[in-house]
């Protein structure tokens, strides 16, 4: 007799797909990135994008360790999840390159043209991640209630990046974002534990 599925099982098998596909819009640039490193021309402000970018996805996957042990998801909860999936998966998506239907490798140029759609799109996740997170204290999930410092922190370095074009700005807004992330998983998922 096989394993009985949970829900927890069977949705999060479905946002893995999801995350799947985010996950190699990250590498497959970064790949073709190394691939290509002799006529790239190199982005610091959106190289730490795409590290936040990552650390945004790893962070949200741990997050949704969080449901494992409910035996009932209300659909709400799914939904919401749904609706973060997906919007990890558009920042992702919009970070990266699309190489192969002629974006150079001038990743300065990309940022300057394409940074004010993939900074938008982290400012909507992390708006929606904060009513998510509030929502989710309803359907017994404390610890995304207690995340809300750290993703209302996130807000202002994303609002400073996109206000401020000064280099300075565009360096330090995603530093302070890998720095909240990292406290994150240091603070809320040092370990993931079976209780």
């Amino acid at each position: 007799m096989g394993a009985r599925v949970g829900p927890f099982e069977f949705i999060i098998l479905f946002f893995s797909f999801i995350y799947t596909l985010a996950l190699t819009h990250l590498l497959f640039a970064i790949t073709r990135m190394i691939r290509h490193r002799r006529s790239l021309v190199f982005s610091w402000p959106h190289a730490l994008w795409m590290l936040n970018a990552l650390l945004l996805l790893c962070t949200n996957w741990i997050s949704l360790w969080d449901f494992h042990r409910f035996d009932t998801m209300p659909l709400a909860a799914i939904a919401f999840g749904f609706v973060l999936v997906i919007g990890q998966y558009f920042v992702c998506a919009l970070v990266t390159p699309d190489f192969e239907d002629g974006d150079s490798f001038d990743l300065r140029a990309f940022h300057e043209r394409e940074g004010r759609t993939y900074l938008l799109t982290f400012l909507v996740l992390i708006l929606f991640a904060l009513v998510a997170n509030a929502a989710a204290l309803a359907a017994g999930v404390q610890a995304w209630a207690n995340e809300n410092w750290a993703v209302l922190a996130m807000t202002p370095p994303v609002i400073l990046a996109l206000t401020v074009r000064a280099r300075w700005a565009q360096i330090l807004a995603p530093l302070v974002l890998v720095a909240l992330m990292v406290a994150v998983l240091v603070v809320y998922y040092p370990a993931l534990t079976r209780g």
